[in-house]
């Protein structure tokens, strides 16, 4: 009889969440974001929702005039913000607030496609910094030319060890310490030739990526790195302009929260002669590859396996007569300043390959190209949101350690959150119900949950539970328990 009523769905809601082979899930004391629905197991009138960031302005020199070049990378080590500008020649800045930047009067040469990284692992001091960059000759040679390592322990001057990779990658690559693996990885442009979405970025493992990076070797003839040499782990679907790529992958690990891997990929629309005959090349006459430039955000929980939340543009072009129309490349990177994160983007304010888009813009903007600042509030990227009318979502089984449950949410002045904590059966444990929940109203980063006066959970610590919230006009970017 209980079988026929649990398949014809007639028991009370509540009775059909316990399962006895559910595994709770560990979240200890880190942050857990809602880039995805692995905290949403189950809801109502709950969408996940991409943040955009916001607009800042450009960064301007000690004389008014915009900083240019592409954005190498951005550091924050010791207090200090560094951004490293160039492509080929690196020109190094430094910032204390991540808005006004001052040059260092250093630089970095010796090749194209520098980034820069600065090595949370490696112990040895000598080796903080590590740039890596492409060397090649015209015509290339895959006995001498690739991508290059170099070591420092200042990020001012470094020290050349060898090759790492004998293909031309025609990209900055993108070095990381993955702690949640135990290895370093490596994400980088890898072209699928003779198809209209040729830009696609793959992912190399390795355990010192300042020796050679593994590859499959392939007989193709032409120089550049290609999805025969290694894993393509994501590229442009069936959802996107099927003339389009991806540009730039701009990948990070997001160490303010656990399992949280992003990309602010540069995506790339391709235009024709036949469909855009109205493009105003540089050189009348020659075609090259024109098209717009926008960025995207791309999440993933083990850096493998991607998801695009929404396909709209993680903040927005320039208009025609602004500085940064048509074309906006993310630097990796982010630096955290109190509640806020700071990025940096470089723009052309032409087509790419320096096109312009109709012949009554090409003097439209005063001023065209430099380096932009966005800024998105700690967590923001994704968030989990319910409208005016009200929801609520509950997440799986968890198992935690602290004192205190706090929420980085947004209800502006109008809305409302309440929450409750649930046993295994999905029952409402006393003294944390709805009814004991004092009410949450506003915009927090980290706001403690009140139950009658108290946040004291530590007597659920180490216990399944689930995390039950009631909101209205709320967003919902991440929870963690705290306070051990």
């Amino acid at each position: 009889m209980l079988l026929a009523l649990l398949l014809f769905g007639l028991l009370p809601r509540e009775s059909r969440w316990a399962r006895a082979d559910e595994i709770p899930l560990d979240v200890g004391n880190r942050k857990q974001l809602f880039i995805d629905r692995r905290f949403i197991a189950q809801s109502e009138r709950v969408e996940l929702c991409t943040n955009p960031a916001q607009k800042l302005g450009q960064i301007l020199s000690a004389d008014g005039q915009p900083l240019l070049g592409h954005v190498s990378r951005v550091i924050e080590d010791q207090g200090q913000i560094r951004l490293y500008v160039g492509h080929e020649g690196v020109a190094i800045y430094k910032s204390d607030d991540g808005l006004h930047f001052t040059p260092t009067g250093r630089s970095i040469g010796g090749g194209i496609f520098s980034t820069i990284f600065l090595d949370p692992h490696d112990p040895e001091p000598s080796r903080r910094y590590k740039l890596f960059l492409l060397k090649a000759h015209a015509p290339f040679d895959r006995a001498t030319d690739g991508v290059y390592a170099f070591t420092s322990a200042d990020g001012l001057e470094f020290t050349e060890v060898g090759r790492v990779l004998p293909w031309f990658t025609d990209n900055p690559t993108i070095v990381l310490w993955d702690q949640r693996i135990g290895k370093y990885v490596i994400y980088l442009r890898a072209l699928a030739y003779d198809t209209p979405n040729q830009r696609r970025i793959a992912r190399i493992e390795v355990d010192d990526p300042l020796q050679p990076w593994p590859y499959r070797e392939s007989t193709e003839p032409r120089p550049f790195f290609s999805t025969l040499n290694a894993e393509v782990v994501l590229q442009a679907d069936a959802e996107d302009d099927p003339d389009s790529d991806i540009y730039y992958n701009a990948a990070t690990i997001y160490g303010e929260a656990q399992d949280v891997y992003l990309m602010f990929t540069t995506h790339f629309r391709h235009f024709s002669p036949r469909k855009h005959s109205f493009i105003r090349p540089p050189h009348p006459g020659q075609w090259e590859d024109f098209g717009p430039l926008e960025v995207q955000l791309a999440v993933s929980r083990d850096g493998v396996h991607w998801q695009r939340p929404s396909r709209e543009a993680y903040f927005p072009t320039g208009l025609p007569d602004e500085w940064d129309r048509w074309y906006a490349v993310m630097g990796p990177g982010l630096a955290r300043r109190g509640n806020y994160l700071y990025q940096y983007y470089n723009s052309s304010g032409r087509l790419h390959d320096s096109a312009i888009l109709r012949a009554e813009y090409e003097h439209s903007a005063p001023q065209l190209g430099g380096i932009g600042i966005v800024r998105q509030r700690l967590d923001g990227f994704v968030s989990a949101d319910v409208d005016h009318r009200g929801g609520w979502l509950q997440t799986p089984l968890l198992t935690f350690r602290g004192r205190r449950l706090e929420l980085n949410l947004d209800t502006g002045a109008m809305g409302t959150a309440f929450v409750e904590l649930r046993d295994a059966e999905n029952q409402p444990i006393p003294g944390f119900t709805l009814a004991d929940c004092e009410e949450i109203g506003g915009n927090f980063v980290n706001q403690a949950v009140y139950w009658r006066g108290s946040t004291d959970v530590s007597s659920l610590a180490g216990r399944p539970i689930r995390v039950h919230l009631q909101l209205k006009r709320a967003k919902l970017y991440a929870l963690q328990f705290v306070g051990e």
